[in-house]
């Protein structure tokens, strides 16, 4: 049993690890100024990472009994690649809240502000570079895929000699609709970057700045998580494929294995798949245990 949830929950358990040690490390430092960013920001990221575990929980029949119908079960296994995507959406236009507007005793800055003058130029890169890998691996696996019995492009087909084996791919059919979804996290993404760095900066200038910046590295973290749990399960589903072969009789005694061009491949992406996953899950809750003292601290301040 502990192996089954290990093989299920894995990546959250290593992910709450993880977490769990930067904000004990690091994630106290920074606090916001206002209890009402505290709050938003705790519910963004536990709507991601809770919907991440309940998703994951209804789609565990052999731990739990499943009240979903066969159908309903179904979608969400073929939705497996834009749920990550579409929760990291809907945490990003939280995180975004609440809106800073500008006030009439603000200071007088006049230097130009954009969606990244309030974050480190690292995460930006690091950010960028998931997206990088992203559409890399999405399009090589589009290229390979192959109309299945239903016209759909999830399939591959592999010859050898006069015999062909197929199974299925991450191909056009889920990445088409993967896509579409990474890119409304993105333009949600710089939107609420953008609506937290162009208000002109309060009367504390210090504390505004921080605050700024405190809930752009966690959009960003929200962000970036979404997208490694997306790219885990890209990997998944090609090392999947990776691993799938087949044994044919070439002569009397001789027997050949043949399967995938890219077969050699299946340990690294089943690696990476799972360190995606665990990272992915690392950054969702630093930044919901990021939040934990921040409330605390405005409550305190409150009271004084």
């Amino acid at each position: 049993m502990l192996l089954l949830v290990w093989f299920v929950f894995g990546t959250m358990i290593l992910g709450i690890l993880v977490g769990g040690t930067w904000w004990l490390i690091h994630g106290r430092k920074t606090k916001p100024t206002s209890g009402a960013v505290a709050l938003f920001t705790a519910l963004g990221s536990g709507v991601a990472f809770l919907g991440a575990v309940f998703l994951r929980t209804v789609s565990a029949p052999l731990l739990f009994p499943s009240p979903l119908s066969s159908e309903i079960a179904r979608w969400l296994s073929d939705a497996q690649f834009t749920k990550p995507l579409a929760l990291g959406i809907c945490a990003v236009i939280i995180l975004a809240f609440p809106l800073t507007t500008p006030s009439p005793q603000g200071s007088a800055d006049l230097t130009p502000r954009n969606p990244f003058s309030f974050g480190r130029k690292r995460w930006f890169i690091g950010m960028a570079s998931i997206v990088g890998v992203i559409v890399i691996v999405t399009v090589l696996a589009g290229m390979a895929s192959e109309p299945d019995d239903e016209g759909l492009w999830r399939s591959i087909t592999v010859d050898f000699g006069t015999t062909t084996i197929g199974t299925g791919i991450y191909g056009w059919y889920y990445s088409v609709p993967a896509l579409a979804l990474l890119a409304v996290l993105l333009a949600a993404t710089v939107l609420a970057l953008w609506l937290i760095a162009r208000p002109a900066l309060g009367v504390d200038h210090a504390n505004d700045v921080l605050t700024r910046r405190w809930r752009t590295r966690n959009i960003v973290a929200v962000a970036s998580g979404a997208l490694l749990l997306h790219l885990s399960a890209v990997f998944n589903s090609v090392a999947g494929s990776a691993s799938f072969h087949a044994t044919v009789p070439v002569e009397a005694d001789v027997l050949a294995t043949f399967g995938p061009s890219f077969a050699a491949l299946e340990p690294i992406l089943t690696v990476g798949s799972f360190a995606a996953a665990s990272v992915g899950y690392a950054l969702w809750v630093g930044v919901l245990l990021s939040t934990t003292g921040a409330r605390r601290a405005a409550v305190t301040r409150v009271r004084s």
